[in-house]
């Protein structure tokens, strides 16, 4: 009898110890969905999905991978953000690759073979998970987890709290996309695919703070083309803003990724350059101008020309200049840029001129 007693007392100090696991499991996963659905931006919602999951679960590797067929969903981001450098980020244009993956029948895989594991890039891994992401009947990508744990995955593990966190991530994924379209429309210039002014401004600020807290140099291009009229006059308005688009074109690829380049309005672009001195800001301005005025443009009847176009460099440096606020910085970056554009039309158009207090 004591021993039918103690045994049903280990039965259910068993149960009181299970329930409460699966109990603090939930609280767990529960607290980590709001953590994820709580992201405002999709760079936030990446950061807490392959880095700081990791940490949470206690996980040795974490992979995402996304469907993005036409490469849309990495240009709305680049264009927003720049490239966003995860390792363990992996975009794919054709659901065959995620198909591979799980072997044909896309489920959640909970597994610590070998075959499986190396399904993950390199790692330490002993046993795996791989959640379908899903949104309604259409896969957008999986999500990979890894432990050093042999045990923590395996195929007699039930996974319904890994399933809805699954579906969890896959709407915040799916809702932060849309949310950054959004925001993409209010801030970059739909024509040239530059940003537009008010993105200027918003990262103007950012980077005067930047500047004073660092020390470091911040410098500011304004481009504006020559006899822009006379290129609408001549050619259209179509050819007009294709030759806008051209310049824009052909600045991208002259910057860095810590650079801004914007539309400022009609035929006139900035550039912000940050961390960057005067004289190495000329040199980026004058590899500008040359590159423009060496560039071919067609017109309707397929009729070669070439814009040139005048660009005024300022700059500021903590220590240096002194103002009173950051709205004396911002307005003295953006005055002397375009003093310098101004005394580059005075000078004959086709260079680069700085306007020094």
């Amino acid at each position: 009898m004591l021993d039918e007693n103690n045994h049903l007392k280990a039965s259910i100090e068993a149960l009181i110890d299970s329930a409460r696991y699966n109990q603090q499991t939930q609280e767990k996963f529960y607290a980590l969905e709001l953590y994820f659905l709580e992201a405002n931006s999709y760079e936030l919602l990446l950061r807490r999905i392959l880095t700081d999951l990791k940490r949470q679960l206690k996980l040795t590797q974490v992979e995402l991978f996304l469907l993005d067929p036409q490469q849309e969903t990495q240009q709305l981001i680049n264009e927003i953000y720049g490239k966003l450098n995860y390792s363990n980020l992996y975009y794919t244009d054709s659901i065959s690759a995620i198909k591979a993956i799980y072997g044909g029948n896309i489920q959640l895989i909970l597994s610590n073979t070998q075959s499986d594991i190396a399904k993950l890039g390199p790692g330490m891994s002993q046993s795996v998970a791989l959640l379908p992401l899903r949104r309604g009947n259409h896969i957008i990508g999986s999500l990979h987890l890894g432990s050093r744990d042999q045990q923590r995955f395996h195929a007699g593990l039930g996974g319904d709290f890994l399933l809805h966190l699954g579906t969890i991530i896959s709407v915040c994924i799916e809702s932060s996309i849309n949310q950054e379209r959004y925001k993409h429309l209010s801030l970059v210039d739909m024509l040239t695919r530059a940003k537009n002014r008010r993105f200027f401004f918003q990262a103007l600020a950012t980077e005067i703070a930047r500047s004073q807290r660092s020390k470091k140099p911040l410098a500011c291009l304004f481009i504006d083309i020559d006899h822009f009229k006379v290129v609408n006059d001549t050619h259209g308005h179509l050819t007009g803003d294709r030759a806008l688009r051209s310049v824009a074109d052909t600045i991208a690829p002259l910057l860095r990724q810590s650079d801004v380049l914007a539309r400022f309005g009609g035929e006139e672009f900035t550039v912000l350059l940050p961390n960057c001195d005067l004289s190495h800001a000329e040199e980026i301005a004058e590899r500008i101008r040359d590159k423009i005025a060496h560039t071919s443009i067609t017109n309707d009847n397929n009729l070669g020309f070439q814009l040139t176009v005048s660009i005024g460099v300022s700059y500021w440096r903590d220590g240096k200049q002194a103002f009173d606020d950051s709205e004396a910085i911002q307005n003295h970056l953006i005055s002397q840029a375009d003093k310098g554009v101004y005394c580059a039309k005075e000078d004959g158009r086709n260079c680069v001129r700085v306007v020094e207090d």
